[in-house]
C-alpha cells in the first residue's frame, strides 16, 4: 500500500460499538449457538448416503467392465 493510503487509515478512528447493539448482537450471538441447527445433521446424512451410493455403482461398472474384458480375453485364447 501507499503511504498516503497508510496514513489515512492510520487517522481513522477506532471503531465502537453501542453497548445496547453490543448486547443485543451478544445475546443472538449465544442463542443461535446454544440452538441446534435442525437440517445440518440431515443434510450430512443425505451427503453420506449419496457419495456410498455413488462408490457403489461406479465399483460395480468397474466390475461388470472387469468381467466383460476377462470373458473377451480368454474367449479368444
Amino acid at each position: 500500500m501507499s503511504e498516503s493510503l497508510m496514513r489515512l487509515l492510520a487517522e481513522l478512528p477506532a471503531a465502537e460499538l453501542e453497548p445496547e447493539r453490543a448486547e443485543r448482537i451478544r445475546k443472538s450471538c449465544r442463542a443461535r449457538i446454544v440452538r441446534p441447527a435442525p437440517h445440518a445433521f440431515s443434510s450430512r446424512v443425505t451427503c453420506a448416503q449419496v457419495w456410498q451410493a455413488l462408490v457403489a455403482a461406479l465399483g460395480a461398472a468397474y466390475l461388470i467392465g472387469a468381467i466383460i474384458e476377462a470373458v473377451r480375453v480368454y474367449r479368444l485364447s
